[in-house]
């Protein structure tokens, strides 16, 4: 259930002052100037009223040393009622009747409940929290429990109070080999925010990593604070909770200083949105005499107390507006340094580093040149960097481009010889490892449905949800024929226009987006180059990349003598590719050759890359895979070269 805040502003609006009166009564304030509406704020020590009402936004403002707000809701909150509770109350005094609806209803259509834990002792959580400077006062308002083995119970709620999920943490040290948590077995896991009952929605929210971390901004007086359930790397919570957190007018961010906060905080920003989001800045200082700093909102409560955690929260640093910057704070771009998806293949790599964030790479060559399976087997590669990927297959549906992706991710050292029914030789891969693969990467690889429209639109609208939803960042369009524009009389335009938005969608959400583009009709044993890509010059123009692929055919090895030395070596390959324009780096026309094999539907350049392991493939092997008849042939005309052939006269 959402609460309508149409209707708690309409609440707020019919008490008019009366507000204001409601929460000096409430907090128990002496000092009050009704005529000027205000007094000395209640949180903080001070000799002067800095606690003033604000009649337009209905709420206290601090402008003394804390700065905090407060309304009508977070003085009931403050008090111990939920946020539910709280708008009940409002709607009450300002006599509006509201319909709150069926409470516990889920998107589950049969949504296992967790049981609550029993708690007639609190001990042991007691103790345990002492140690991190968390009051008995906090927990309680929390719902911390404790259960009968003495382990921590933290209750998750939703904004109905109904409880959702009952996560459990060791109120002891954990040994090695020791859960950290778990879940309530029985019961399904929901990725609700914890503490999110308690949250009003017209505050700063700040969203923390865990939950001692919410735990310790509550004991420092920030109780508008949720803590993620699962972990810094689960971004789950932001698609269940998407609907609640977009009312937010302000977000703060407060991860560990370590990697996993910092890659927590850069995917967290773009898809809550960097014009509301701040960040919290964890210092690193030192605790005690044990050779550690401090690396979370909690050890700061630990080392430096309630005040400066605080402090930090009220100063968290706000997240750049993403289209305006201060040239003065501008580095010079390291490549070496900016993060995208390589392609796993040696010889690309070498030339193009990788495909950065926030660009658009054009790919383009005749059919049968190899487009869609260099793109899948950058997919293979991209998933193994942990770096998700979305994909639209307007030539290839949906099963085959699956089956592809599975050769190349299962190798040549995963596939048997088989008989088809028309008794024709071919590979096959077992059904284990087709789970195996399955498995490992389920819910990172993402391929538009060839049931659904076409649409620049539609296409559009996918990535984006996509991007927000699951955090994806390698997205393949294959390709730009099939993708349907809208109907113009200037199809050149049109097609510029489409150009315009991939570009501007890979810079929103730094993604490196790949466009397959076809050729015009050309020579079979030519390079495709910048004047050969079908359709208005601006796609080459306004790519910050254009690859192109061509087959080499057997009238050139048949030739090879009439060629150059260098055209010479590029004939031994199976494919040539050519870097036609790379802004990056400022060239163009570089040419490198791979090598094909149609059984695993792989490229590579030499054996490493053909007997590559992606990550789902544990097995040890023992015994060396054959050189395919590529690297074979390479070999043995290394040797001629080297020591001369056999026909050569002294």
């Amino acid at each position: 259930m959402q609460i309508d805040r149409e209707a708690i502003l309409q609440a707020k609006e019919k008490l008019g002052d009366d507000n204001a009166r409601i929460i000096v009564q409430e907090l128990g304030i002496t000092d009050f100037d009704e005529r000027n509406m205000k007094c000395c704020c209640p949180f903080h020590h001070e000799d002067h009223a800095s606690f003033i009402y604000n009649k337009k936004a209905f709420n206290f403002r601090c402008f003394g040393s804390c700065g905090r707000s407060y309304d009508i809701l977070d003085v009931f909150m403050y008090k111990g009622m939920t946020y539910a509770e709280a708008c009940k109350r409002l709607f009450e005094l300002a006599d509006i009747p509201y319909s709150f609806g069926e409470l516990g209803v889920k998107t589950k259509r049969h949504y296992r409940y967790p049981h609550e834990v029993a708690c007639a002792d609190k001990s042991k959580v007691y103790a345990y929290f002492k140690q991190r400077k968390i009051s008995p006062e906090t927990l309680d308002y929390t719902d911390v429990r404790q259960d009968d083995e003495g382990n921590v119970v933290f209750n998750y709620y939703d904004t109905n109070d109904v409880l959702t999920m009952v996560k459990y943490k060791p109120s002891h040290k954990v040994k090695h080999g020791q859960a950290k948590c778990w879940c309530q077995p029985g019961s399904d896991t929901s990725p609700l925010l914890f503490n999110m009952n308690r949250i009003n929605i017209d505050s700063p929210l700040l969203i923390c990593e865990g939950e001692p971390d919410c735990l310790s901004a509550i004991e420092a007086g920030f109780k508008n604070a949720v803590s993620v359930p699962l972990g810094s790397s689960n971004l789950h919570w932001i698609d269940e909770n998407l609907e609640w957190l977009d009312q937010f007018d302000s977000i703060i961010i407060c991860a560990d200083n370590d990697d996993a906060g910092v890659k927590m905080q850069k995917e967290c920003v773009p898809r809550l949105g960097s014009w509301r989001t701040k960040v919290v800045d964890i210092p690193a200082i030192p605790i005690g005499n044990t050779g550690r700093v401090t690396k979370d909102l909690n050890e700061i409560l630990y080392v430096c107390g309630k005040e400066k955690v605080l402090e930090l929260i009220l100063d968290a640093k706000d997240s750049p507006v993403p289209s305006v910057a201060d040239l003065s704070d501008i580095e010079p771009t390291e490549y070496e340094d900016v993060d995208g998806v390589t392609t796993g293949l040696k010889a690309i790599d070498d030339e193009l580093m990788r495909l950065f964030f926030g660009t658009l790479t054009i790919v383009s060559g005749q059919p049968g040149s190899g487009k869609s399976s260099l793109l899948t087997q950058l997919v293979c590669n991209s998933l193994d960097q942990d770096i998700g990927a979305w994909i639209f297959s307007g030539e290839l549906p949906n099963g085959v481009e699956k089956s592809w992706f599975n050769y190349i991710f299962a190798g040549p050292r995963n596939m048997t010889d088989a008989i088809s029914r028309r008794g024709n030789p071919y590979k096959k891969i077992s059904l284990t490892t087709l789970g195996e693969i399955n498995k490992t990467y389920k819910g990172r690889w993402y391929i538009y449905r060839d049931d659904y429209d076409n649409t620049l639109e539609k296409l559009i609208t996918s990535m984006t949800d996509t991007v927000r939803k699951y955090g994806t960042r390698c997205l393949i369009l294959d390709n730009f024929m099939c993708i349907d524009t809208e109907t113009s009389e200037e199809e050149l335009r049109s097609q510029t226009d489409t150009i315009k938005k991939l570009i501007e969608f890979a810079k929103k959400y730094q993604v490196a987006v790949i466009l397959v583009c076809h050729p015009r009709k050309m020579d079979a044993s030519t390079n495709v180059g910048i004047y050969d890509i079908a359709g208005t010059s601006n796609i080459v123009n306004l790519a910050h990349r254009t690859i192109g692929l061509r087959r080499v055919t057997e009238a050139e090895r048949e030739n090879a003598a009439k060629y150059s030395e260098k055209r010479r070596k590029l004939l031994r390959y199976d494919v040539i590719v050519t870097i036609i324009k790379d802004r990056m780096f400022g060239r163009q026309n570089i040419d490198v050759g791979l090598y094909y094999d149609p059984a695993s539907r792989r490229f590579f350049g030499d054996m490493e890359e053909y007997d590559r392991k992606f990550s789902w493939d544990t097995k040890e092997y023992n015994d060396p895979l054959p050189l395919p008849p590529q690297l074979l042939a390479e070999e043995r005309a290394d040797e001629d070269e080297a020591f001369g052939s056999i026909n050569d006269e002294d």
